[in-house]
């Protein structure tokens, strides 16, 4: 028979498991909406958008970049579909707070309170008259606070198969690592150029503060899909 101790670890184990399946299913859910968004605001961006030059927020803007045509597509397709990711990240972040069950719950809640109110401002045009110092704030703790969670939920997730001592998936090991490393490397890259740039030291299009943004936001929506139901 199973004791009453024995019985109550098993439902909690259940509880850990069914939040973290909400969990992953709400933040796999927000990859896809995102790609969809740039991708349809790419589409139907008012004039030919240059990659490796133009940052991801000029797909919202009132105004296309450079030929400052009128750009109202694109802006409603970012400003629905960043709002759409802030609500679902705000909505991630509340979860974490309500279930102390799930790992550094009170930590990843935090970070994704960040995110939420990063996308809210993205949502924001750049260009807008009176309301742009705002998107500028919200990009910024977007694409970092975004990095920022990946990278704690991949070195959570190394610290705790390392606690196993890797007895029986030692390949598990080097590739978290790996990963890891990755995402910290390239969000202290963009970092290091946004800071140049701003100091207007840094030319060279191979270097530019809008491909390495590109570059973190693929890498960050790799790594997602390699976090564990036991990572959420």
């Amino acid at each position: 028979m199973i004791d009453a101790s024995e019985a109550r670890t098993a439902l909690i184990d259940n509880k850990i498991r069914k939040s973290q399946r909400i969990v992953r299913l709400i933040i796999w859910l927000t990859v896809p909406i995102m790609f969809l968004t740039l991708a349809l605001a790419w589409v139907f961006y008012a004039e030919s958008y240059e990659f490796l030059y133009e940052l991801i927020s000029a797909l919202g803007n009132i105004y296309s970049f450079d030929l400052n045509n009128d750009n109202t597509i694109s802006m409603l397709i970012m400003t629905i579909g960043f709002s759409i990711t802030a609500f679902m990240n705000l909505v991630i972040a509340i979860f974490y707070f309500i279930r102390p069950v799930l790992f550094k719950n009170i930590l990843k809640g935090f970070l994704y309170i960040v995110v939420s109110v990063g996308a809210a401002g993205i949502a924001i045009p750049g260009d807008h008259p009176t309301l742009s110092l705002y998107h500028s704030i919200g990009a910024i703790m977007f694409i970092f606070g975004f990095a920022m969670i990946n990278f704690v939920s991949q070195l959570l997730r190394f610290a705790r198969k390392h606690d196993l001592k890797f007895e029986k998936k030692p390949l598990d090991f080097y590739f978290d690592m790996i990963v890891v490393v990755l995402v910290f490397s390239v969000m202290i890259l963009l970092g290091i150029f946004y800071l140049l740039d701003k100091l207007t030291l840094l030319t060279g299009s191979a270097f530019t503060v809008p491909l390495w943004q590109k570059i973190l936001l693929i890498v960050d929506f790799i790594a997602i899909f390699v976090l564990d139901l036991g990572d959420m």
